[in-house]
């Protein structure tokens, strides 16, 4: 049973920073990310528990600037 200050756990998410050596598109923007850093939140678990049925995880693509927006929201 989950409390009234359940929060998801770190461990369901993977971070990780790339360069766009070739034209990415981000996930919610859609802005063309091209020579540049980027970042991918790999969920590896929905908010009820369960895995993907398709590959190990969800791929969430940031800008830098979405990226650090991402961070600034969830207080890391």
């Amino acid at each position: 049973m989950m409390g009234a200050n359940w929060q998801k756990d770190r461990h369901d998410e993977h971070h990780e920073e790339k360069f766009a050596w070739w034209p990415v598109r981000s996930t919610f923007n859609k802005k063309r990310i091209w020579l540049s850093k980027y970042h991918i939140v790999h969920i590896l678990y929905d908010d009820t528990g369960k895995p993907p049925v398709k590959g190990w995880s969800w791929p969430l693509v940031y800008t830098k600037n979405e990226y650090l927006m991402l961070l600034i929201r969830n207080g890391v």
